[in-house]
């Protein structure tokens, strides 16, 4: 578990303000300059009227697919925060799903619950399998009031969710619709493919998916293209779920693997559970950057934001979070420590590195477009030199701070940036 989800960098030592010469002091960081081109945000409230937001959002007017980054799983700011932006992109600009690092088969009780009212809301979050907070709760109720305050066309709802994760614990909810489609188009084999998959081993996951593409015709024939095809997705996810589980319990690579099938995750969902259209995309800022990131052994992942920029070019716009001080709820991972879900107080961050910059602009809440500044000005060249940017992911220890920082060029990474200077942590509900 201590390499969960894989959040977390290299530290690399750089020099600071108070220790260069004063010839670099000249021309460090030009934090007044900074304060000009940052845009205030009020408040991250949802609800709240906020006249920066038309500021911030006209600067991604063109983007098919929105990444929104999150610097801790659980800093209740970074939910709010996308949270606004999130309603803003959906009833301004067109955007009609919305993507989570979750549970590709664990989401489809939460898509039905949101498009149509099917279920009951608290049963298909706990299916979700993670983000089990109060607000992720308060995503779910505005998601689903949108759809009855705008009804879609015919059986399509106006706004979509859906998880893309192939990283998922549980077989539970895959074991479930695989069955119940079965027990439709082909009854008689039910029962076996139950069992064998209640097995939860690698062989099983391969004798099933081999099971289907065998099928695909007759399968079809008795639903539909759609559903055949989406039932085969969740089988295919079966066997990267065990195989990302096996190699995190002997601590070997899992991101470049994981996020090699999230984009294929990605692409099935756009291209035939939406029908296309703009979407914005939740998972934590690694995920969602440009580039590469830490694996383990020495490794580096190529993210699924790097594929996503490669397949949509400009069209892809990211965002990511950081905060300077406060607490955050994640797993406590020190050593001779029990692994329990606690709140961290975060420790300060070096003084040279992004969040500490930032904080020194005085300004508590803001965004930053680093997609259109002249970086060949001298005003704004040192935004592009690497520095330490905080990521925190599923586990934290206070003790082992410098762990959890990335040396990266921001602008190279990220088109945007939202800073918050305190975190306060997300609020957990039980079921």
């Amino acid at each position: 578990m201590k390499k969960l989800l894989g959040i977390f960098g290299i530290c690399l030592l750089i020099c600071t303000i108070n220790s260069c010469n004063k010839e670099e002091e000249a021309q460090g960081p030009d934090l007044a300059w900074l304060g000009e081109e940052l845009v205030t945000i009020s408040s991250v409230d949802p609800d709240a009227d906020d006249n920066g937001l038309d500021a911030i959002l006209q600067k991604i007017d063109d983007a098919q697919i929105v990444g929104l980054g999150e610097g801790t799983h659980g800093t209740t700011e970074f939910w709010s925060i996308r949270q606004k932006i999130t309603r803003y992109l959906v009833e301004n600009k067109g955007f009609t799903a919305v993507l989570f690092e979750a549970s590709f088969p664990g989401s489809f009780a939460l898509h039905d619950y949101i498009a149509s009212g099917t279920g009951i809301a608290s049963e298909a979050h706990y299916k979700l399998g993670s983000w089990r907070y109060l607000e992720m709760q308060n995503l779910i109720t505005w998601m689903r009031q949108y759809n009855i305050d705008h009804p879609g066309s015919g059986d399509e709802p106006s706004l979509h969710f859906y998880g893309y994760d192939c990283a998922f614990s549980s077989w539970t909810e895959p074991i479930n619709l695989i069955v119940s489609y079965l027990q439709v188009v082909d009854a008689g084999e039910a029962e076996n493919i139950k069992n064998r998959l209640l097995q939860h081993t690698k062989e099983d996951a391969i004798f099933v998916q081999n099971f289907f593409s065998t099928k695909e015709s007759v399968y079809t024939a008795l639903s539909s293209e759609k559903e055949y095809q989406t039932i085969f997705r969740i089988v295919s996810n079966l066997l990267p779920s065990w195989e990302i589980w096996d190699r995190l319990s002997l601590d070997k690579p899992t991101l470049q693997y994981r996020d090699s099938v999230n984009i294929q995750n990605v692409n099935f969902i756009l291209e035939n559970l939406i029908n296309g259209g703009k979407v914005i995309l939740w998972a934590h800022n690694a995920h969602v950057r440009n580039g590469y990131f830490p694996d383990a052994e020495g490794t580096y992942a190529r993210m699924l934001g790097s594929r996503l920029r490669e397949q949509f070019g400009s069209s892809y716009y990211t965002v990511a979070t950081q905060f300077y001080d406060g607490n955050f709820l994640a797993w406590d991972e020190c050593e001779d420590h029990d692994f329990l879900f606690i709140d961290h107080q975060a420790a300060v961050p070096p003084d040279d590195s992004y969040p500490s910059l930032f904080w020194q602009t005085g300004v508590p809440l803001f965004f930053l477009d680093l997609s259109q500044i002249d970086y060949n000005g001298e005003r704004a060249s040192w935004l592009l030199e690497p520095r330490m940017l905080r990521e925190i992911g599923a586990t934290y220890c206070k003790d082992l701070d410098p762990q959890y920082y990335y040396n990266l060029s921001l602008p190279e990474r990220y088109d945007g940036i939202v800073f918050v200077k305190t975190s306060h942590p997300t609020t957990k509900i039980t079921f």
